[in-house]
């Protein structure tokens, strides 16, 4: 994200490697989040193309729009789905809030996947990983059998896969087809956007394929015998949400849970204000 203390953090990382940042000529942005595509308009500035996967371009434009659709939406989504309005309301600040964080970005070079880019002279071919955002892209060096993940898959923590108003229809299920095929990549090392660099992509595929089914059978637990709107049951999973952040992130990825039950017959919804939901 664009603070004073992120962009001193750059400039300093760069120096350290003997580069100016004028000297960046091309910076590929994995997906839409702030903490990765909120400098990318500062290096633009410098001299950089950005290189995008064509339709998170798309969605970045709507996400960090000043007319703020994205968020309303979601506004109304959460309401929908059980959030308290106070807890609703915060959780609309915050998001706002942090768009300032956000550089605008004049022009991004679209590119599709399967593209193979040229980065300083390094071949690396983009790869469609939908889940955490709809069109999160990593890219793989396959010379160099290295894998640059994104958020795709993390060393330690799990990505956040959320179901939105404007998400495709069964993001966890998109994120887990994704991981699947990751596994099979011929990749010796990992180099993640958060956390260190690890070697044993398909050992850490599978700890997070089994996490989903434990966290799959945790929500049909929580959602017990009983009808319970989305909201109760994110609370039943996560009983300590420190911020506004962490409501969206745990509502959302509550969502994400029960679509995916729903479209395989586990769970059904009900129209109702609020919505409920009923195991099937």
């Amino acid at each position: 994200m664009h603070t004073p203390e992120a962009e001193a953090a750059l400039h300093a990382a760069l120096a350290e490697a003997g580069i100016a940042i004028g000297d960046v000529r091309h910076v590929f942005v994995t997906h839409l989040h702030p903490d990765h595509i909120g400098m990318a308009g500062t290096l633009e500035h410098a001299g950089a193309e950005v290189v995008m996967h064509g339709p998170e371009v798309s969605n970045a434009a709507r996400m960090w729009s000043r007319d703020h659709a994205m968020v309303d939406e979601t506004y109304a989504w959460f309401e929908r789905h059980g959030m308290p309005r106070d807890v609703d309301e915060g959780m609309r600040k915050a998001w706002l809030e942090i768009g300032r964080a956000v550089d605008p970005v004049e022009q991004i070079t679209r590119v599709s996947d399967g593209d193979v880019l040229d980065l300083g002279g390094r071949p690396t071919r983009l790869r469609w990983t939908p889940g955490h955002t709809d069109y999160h892209a990593v890219l793989v060096d396959e010379d160099e059998r290295v894998l640059f993940a994104g958020d795709h898959v993390l060393p330690r923590i799990t990505s956040n896969v959320g179901l939105y108003p404007f998400s495709r229809d069964d993001p966890l299920g998109d994120f887990l087809d994704a991981l699947r095929g990751v596994r099979l990549l011929p990749v010796t090392r990992v180099l993640p956007a958060h956390g260190d660099p690890f070697d044993d992509l398909p050992g850490r595929v599978d700890q997070i394929l089994a996490h989903h089914d434990d966290r799959l059978r945790a929500t049909l637990d929580a959602l017990g015998d009983a009808e319970r709107d989305a909201y109760a049951v994110c609370r039943t999973l996560f009983p300590v949400l420190r911020s506004a952040h962490e409501e969206r992130f745990a509502l959302a990825e509550t969502l994400a849970h029960l679509r995916y039950l729903q479209r395989r017959g586990k769970v059904s919804e009900i129209e109702s204000q609020p919505a409920r939901w009923i195991r099937t």
